[in-house]
């Protein structure tokens, strides 16, 4: 799998921000507060949701990274993998029952099933807990 481009709408601090990758590694080197963590935790959250449950005492995934500004929360994610070229779109509600995951096949625009909102365990073989401690690396105070 390689990640193309993202939009996010708006998730924590980040509102209309767009994010090209390039081929090779990707660096995020900006001063605290920026949103470098707030924007890998999108890229998870695409892949893999949103987990309401609190963890360790902390509030949980989805009323951290709830909009500071308001709006639609949540944006898209392209990839491509052997199969084709892709775009998840994933909004969030304030509970997981508002929440919508839409997958289009970027060769014809349209809807695709090729895979399921379950995506990350289905591309990785690993689900997000897997996925955040080997292949997501974070800052964590």
């Amino acid at each position: 799998m390689k990640l193309t481009k993202c939009y996010i709408e708006n998730f924590g601090n980040l509102s209309s921000f767009k994010y090209s990758f390039c081929d090779g590694l990707n660096v995020i080197s900006r001063e605290n507060g920026y949103g470098k963590t707030t924007f890998s935790m999108f890229i998870k959250a695409m892949l893999y949701g949103l987990d309401a449950n609190k963890i360790k005492g902390e509030e949980s995934e989805r009323k951290k990274y709830m909009p500071w500004q308001g709006g639609a929360y949540g944006g898209s994610l392209e990839f491509s993998t052997a199969t084709g070229k892709y775009r998840i779109e994933r909004f969030f509600g304030a509970k997981e029952s508002g929440d919508s995951f839409t997958l289009y096949d970027l060769a014809t625009n349209c809807e695709s099933c090729r895979y399921s909102s379950n995506i990350g365990v289905e591309l990785f073989g690993i689900d997000a807990d897997g996925f955040a401690r080997t292949v997501y690396l974070s800052q964590h105070a």
